[in-house]
């Protein structure tokens, strides 16, 4: 029995950060298991992906109005929905300054965000469901600003609290925390398990990071709740 396929037979879900990279290959995965998924973007750059059971729009979680318009269309369309995964991610390298008003900017794309899309469409989550936050994992964070940095380990705590206040909707709420990210890749290149070996090992593909992310959108992981699951190849070990 494919377990997956059956656990997203009829659901429906939200991905945002949709154009590219690991929510490409998210999508993907989700559809390749019988998943209706709604993407969207802030540029509204569309997957390079053709299916029945996907539509693209353009919206940005960082503003309440745009999300509004993109929950009554999926009221409208599906009536209700079943995950969302939380692609929010603004990234700036490692450098010597810092600014208040850079940290607002970045808590407000890589936290606030998601908070947003949660509480815009949770009332279509009335059968209960999934939702998957994206942090980062702590190993690159040296890489990182301290407005990245900060702001990606604010995810873990609102997931924890998240979790706990969704918890009596029968909504689980879990991170995902990826490492660095090769997207040279497409998933098809690479599944089934096409991983480079662990020996040296500095990045990880789309894939890795598509295969988690279904586990916890999906019944499989029901025994999950509030916590936050690094993928990186055990870069910080």
């Amino acid at each position: 029995m494919d377990y997956f396929a059956t656990s997203f037979k009829g659901k429906v879900g939200i991905v945002s950060g949709a154009g590219m990279g690991q929510g490409k290959a998210v999508i993907k995965l989700l559809l390749e298991n019988g998943a209706k998924v709604i993407a969207y973007s802030r540029s509204g750059n569309k997957p390079d992906v053709k299916h029945e059971n996907l539509k693209t729009m353009r919206g940005d979680s960082s503003d309440l109005r745009s999300l509004t318009e993109i929950k009554d269309s999926v009221a409208t369309e599906y009536g209700v929905i079943n995950f969302i995964y939380n692609n929010h991610g603004l990234f700036s390298p490692h450098n010597q300054s810092f600014h208040g008003e850079t940290a607002v900017e970045f808590f407000k794309k890589n936290v606030a965000s998601s908070i947003n899309a949660i509480e815009t469409f949770l009332p279509l989550m009335n059968e209960g469901g999934s939702v998957v936050n994206v942090g980062a994992s702590p190993a690159i964070f040296h890489l990182s600003s301290l407005e990245y940095a900060v702001s990606k380990s604010a995810v873990e705590e609102m997931t924890r609290k998240m979790a706990s206040i969704l918890r009596q909707k029968n909504i689980r709420v879990n991170a995902l925390m990826p490492g660095s990210v090769d997207s040279s890749r497409e998933v098809e290149e690479i599944q089934p398990f096409g991983f480079k070996p662990l020996q040296g090992k500095k990045d990880v593909s789309t894939l890795e990071i598509a295969y988690t992310a279904l586990f916890l959108l999906s019944d499989l992981s029901y025994g999950i709740n509030g916590q936050s699951i690094i993928v990186d190849g055990g870069l910080g070990t």
